[in-house]
């Protein structure tokens, strides 16, 4: 019984709850990424106002049913499959889109901007298109 307890202990806590980015440490690895300058203002705005820069972040609460994972909140209903991964656009598992390795969410957002631009999130659609959005320029600067 003690051995059981020790293990999950030690599960739990190699197991990753998400994280919480800063503006900066997203916006420079975003860069790293592929997504260019002239938009990171943008992503910066549908992060902040979507998961708040978190990638733990799951809204359960879309009036069709559907779920949104992660930091860019992807939808399950077409990117991404609850239980196992390709059957689905992105080819992954909304759980992995909760984790603090952001690399294949970046990729997913991606692909989702590729074909639908910033108009596939309502909060980019509400509270960026036509707004201010937060300045980078200060995340690049040389030290």
């Amino acid at each position: 019984m003690k051995l059981y307890f020790i293990v999950t202990v030690i599960a739990l806590l190699g197991t990753s709850n998400g994280k919480i980015f800063t503006k900066c440490e997203l916006a420079r690895l975003l860069a790293q990424n592929g997504i260019p300058g002239v938009v990171l203002p943008d992503w910066m705005c549908l992060v902040q106002h979507e998961s708040g820069f978190n990638t733990a972040a799951l809204n359960t609460k879309n009036s069709n049913g559907s779920r949104d994972y992660g930091i860019f909140q992807i939808n399950n209903r077409f990117w991404c499959a609850e239980g196992r991964a390709g059957a689905n656009e992105c080819k992954l598992q909304c759980s992995s889109l909760r984790d603090d390795n952001i690399l294949d969410d970046i990729n997913c957002a991606k692909l989702i901007y590729s074909r639908h631009g910033f108009n596939a999130w309502a909060a980019w659609r509400d509270k960026c298109r036509m707004k201010p959005k937060p300045s980078v320029k200060e995340c690049f600067k040389k030290r």
